[in-house]
């Protein structure tokens, strides 16, 4: 499956082939249930959106 956004339950969406889990897979699919349009984030934006945050985090810390 590409898409988590489609998987019917967290453990389809999220569950590598290796049996670990895929948090952004994961995250993606719960933003359909907590979006109001159901469409929710894809993984490429989960991915994004975590990589500006920890962008801030090290240019508030200094470590830019």
């Amino acid at each position: 499956m590409t898409d988590p956004r489609q998987a019917k339950t967290l453990g389809e969406a999220a569950l590598n082939p290796d049996g670990t889990w895929n948090g952004p897979r994961a995250l993606s699919w719960m933003s359909v249930i907590f979006s109001k349009s159901g469409k929710g984030i894809s993984e490429g934006e989960v991915r994004e959106m975590f990589a500006k945050a920890m962008a801030r985090k090290k240019a508030r810390e200094g470590r830019v």
